[in-house]
């Protein structure tokens, strides 16, 4: 099953802020840590005002060091998920979350074919025809990717 994400994060490099998946069947995860960093102003002024919009208001508020053991529950019932973002930097995040300690990781799902797979489908997701979205909410953000590239997966081979 395919999984949209995107990360909101402090600028370039910066600490993570929040992280959503969205699964192509709907089902969501929305994570915020729970202490903000002293932001950027760009930040400041375009991420936490809509960090909890309206439709995105029912995060789960976490340490970002335990963002990983949410992730791999909401993954545990795929065997082969595939991530889908539309920027390198939301991979690079999603995997230091499942990074717990030097050579530890939390317990993610497999089968026969790999693990995770990741792909970067290098698109726009906005401007979105979907009610109420918000630009640079991470929630937002991945049902945006979702409702634009769906029909285009929906259109290839499967994998």
């Amino acid at each position: 099953m395919r999984y949209y994400l995107d990360t909101e994060f402090n600028g370039y490099r910066g600490e993570l802020i929040s992280l959503a998946l969205v699964r192509e069947d709907g089902r969501e995860l929305y994570l915020v840590t729970h202490q903000l960093p002293d932001v950027i102003p760009w930040v400041k002024e375009n991420v936490i005002p809509i960090l909890f919009a309206p439709g995105a208001d029912d995060a789960v508020i976490w340490r970002t060091d335990l963002f990983g053991h949410q992730i791999a529950s909401f993954l545990a019932e795929d065997a082969f998920p595939v991530i889908v973002a539309d920027w390198p930097d939301d991979i690079r995040y999603f995997c230091e979350c499942l990074i717990t300690g030097p050579g530890e990781m939390v317990d993610v799902p497999y089968d026969r074919r790999g693990s995770i797979k990741f792909v970067v489908e290098r698109v726009d997701a906005y401007p979105t025809t979907l009610p109420g979205a918000a630009q640079h909410n991470a929630l937002w953000d991945a049902r945006a990717l979702r409702h634009r590239l769906t029909p285009l997966h929906d259109l290839r081979q499967p994998e």
